[in-house]
């Protein structure tokens, strides 16, 4: 996994797991998911909450090989 900037990079700061559900695409026929993703930070606002969530994901190096990673969105 990659290391998250800003705040979420101190050491002090635990992600905690979470489910995220994928909604169904109809028109490609995918089914709902469930994925674990972690939680690294939540900030109140005044309409309601933010959350800075890390999803598992994978990208291609240059010599042709995958890795795991994190997508923080």
């Amino acid at each position: 996994m990659t290391t998250p900037s800003g705040d979420a990079a101190r050491p002090e700061l635990v992600p905690v797991p979470m489910r995220v559900v994928l909604p169904a695409e109809l028109l490609l026929g995918t089914k709902p998911q469930e994925i674990v993703a972690r939680l690294w930070k939540r900030r109140q606002t005044e309409t309601g909450y933010a959350y800075l969530v890390g999803l598992p994901s994978y990208w291609g190096r240059e010599d042709g090989v995958v890795e795991a990673a994190e997508y923080q969105v």
